[in-house]
């Protein structure tokens, strides 16, 4: 089953094994649904079940097989991993930056001009960095910047105005 980074482990919290992590989600509440999380190790994912979670500013997390700072410390700036089963179905014209990255990008007359090597996230809206000729920023806006998606095609169709 394929996996797929969605946290990674920033800190201690606390003496007991809990941690922080930042999520690279969105959506921050879908945490409090999840049951475990992999961590790559020597090549092989382990599996760490969530004994309990909080979720406020930051995202903290109790796993059972973690019960002292100094295990907790280990896994510090290890990244955490779900399967692509347990992510959550998206809306139409909602996609996954996984899904993004990799894609072709057209202008709408059909001239290829690169590919999605990037996406950043900037707080107002996300900015995909394409590989071309030159490399540019285009803002993710659909239905403005980002004309069309296609993912069985494997291609992004933009506005022209964004690469002139």
């Amino acid at each position: 089953m394929e996996k797929i980074l969605i946290a990674k482990i920033q800190a201690n919290q606390g003496l007991n094994g809990w941690l922080k992590i930042y999520s690279y989600s969105e959506n921050k509440e879908k945490f409090s649904s999840y049951t475990h999380f992999f961590v790559l190790h020597n090549k092989n994912y382990d599996q760490l079940d969530i004994e309990n979670i909080i979720i406020d500013k930051s995202i903290k997390i109790k796993f059972h097989s973690i019960n002292s700072r100094e295990e907790a410390e280990r896994f510090i700036g290890k990244n955490l991993y779900v399967e692509n089963d347990q992510l959550e179905k998206l809306n139409d014209n909602e996609y996954y930056w996984k899904d993004l990255i990799g894609l072709d990008v057209y202008l709408e007359e059909g001239k290829k001009i690169g590919v999605i090597s990037d996406i950043i996230e900037t707080g107002s809206n996300d900015v995909l960095v394409i590989q071309g000729e030159k490399e540019l920023l285009i803002p993710y806006i659909y239905g403005e910047s980002i004309k069309n998606i296609f993912l069985n095609d494997n291609r992004v169709v933009i506005d022209k105005i964004y690469y002139e």
